[in-house]
């Protein structure tokens, strides 16, 4: 196994070569808590001068990822090295959010951190903010924010643990595959939850 030094900004991250921002930033934020000086996980391991060292190549790592322009140098340079193949990637393919979690069961802190960078998103875009000023709100609306914030309907389903299928009704006003009114209520304000969206907002105004 290599030594931390001796990993590259993915490997220190432990991101794939696709990752988003998102996923940089959330690999950032979970990664500088485990190392730094009151984490009870590292403290065993690391002196303070290592722990020191590994918080600063995290945030060179973090400044380098999280940068359009020093992300393509970085990644240039690890094509010139035959770390990384060379291959033409859309910008799409990096905002896209694909959170890879360690488990098969993501944790409450986990999603709720997730919940917190997309009502940040949310907030932020234009787009999905003209979208809720709507009088009422269809799944094609829903399915539009998702796609603005590059959630896919499988992550939804990791998170809110609904069937893909439920899920996709929603977005195609299917309401008839719901069980009943009152699962659809619930689906659709779980649904708005995971993507950072006031879900009782949502629901009154899909419903509707």
């Amino acid at each position: 196994m290599k030594r931390l030094t001796e990993q590259n900004f993915y490997e220190l991250l432990g991101v794939d070569f696709h990752a988003s921002s998102f996923e940089v930033t959330l690999a950032y934020k979970e990664n500088y808590q485990l190392y730094q000086e009151d984490s009870v996980v590292s403290y065993s391991f690391f002196s303070r001068e290592e722990r020191g060292e590994i918080l600063a190549r995290l945030d060179q790592a973090y400044s380098t990822l999280i940068s359009e322009e020093k992300r393509s140098q970085y990644d240039q340079s690890l094509i010139e090295c035959g770390i990384l193949k060379e291959e033409k990637q859309s910008r799409y393919d990096r905002e896209t959010f694909r959170p890879v979690f360690n488990s098969k069961h993501p944790t409450n802190n986990t999603i709720l951190t997730i919940r917190e960078e997309l009502k940040t998103r949310v907030s932020s875009s234009p787009v999905i903010q003209e979208i809720l000023t709507y009088s009422v709100l269809w799944g094609k609306d829903l399915k539009r924010i998702r796609e603005e914030l590059g959630m896919s309907l499988e992550t939804i389903a990791e998170m809110t643990k609904i069937r893909i299928v439920f899920l996709r009704a929603l977005e195609d006003d299917e309401f008839e595959k719901a069980p009943s009114r009152m699962f659809l209520k619930s689906f659709l304000k779980s649904y708005a939850d995971s993507i950072g969206l006031d879900a009782d907002f949502v629901a009154s105004r899909y419903i509707r």
